[in-house]
């Protein structure tokens, strides 16, 4: 009887085990590593970015995104982009 127990709690294990190991292979990694295909289009908009001109983060869907010669800048307000534009002059 009681090994039927021991057996049992350890199939019990194993298959908790097996579990979390293969759930494992199916959400994306860390850093943007894994499929690509597995992240979501809001990832990407959920995204920080650091303004250049104060450094505070924000999300990139409510940044103001501008492109100054030729590079994408992302500030947190039309003040940072103005104050930016008027010390990086084109």
């Amino acid at each position: 009887m009681y090994r039927l127990i021991l057996v049992s709690l350890l199939l019990t294990i194993l298959y908790y085990l097996l579990r979390k190991m293969f759930r494992s292979f199916q959400t994306p990694l860390q850093n943007g590593q894994g499929n690509p295909s597995a992240f979501r289009p809001d990832d990407e908009q959920d995204q920080m970015i650091q303004d250049p001109v104060c450094h505070t983060f924000v999300p990139r869907r409510i940044a103001l995104i501008e492109w100054i010669e030729g590079r994408e800048y992302c500030f947190c307000s039309k003040e940072c982009a103005g104050q930016f534009r008027s010390n990086h002059p084109t």
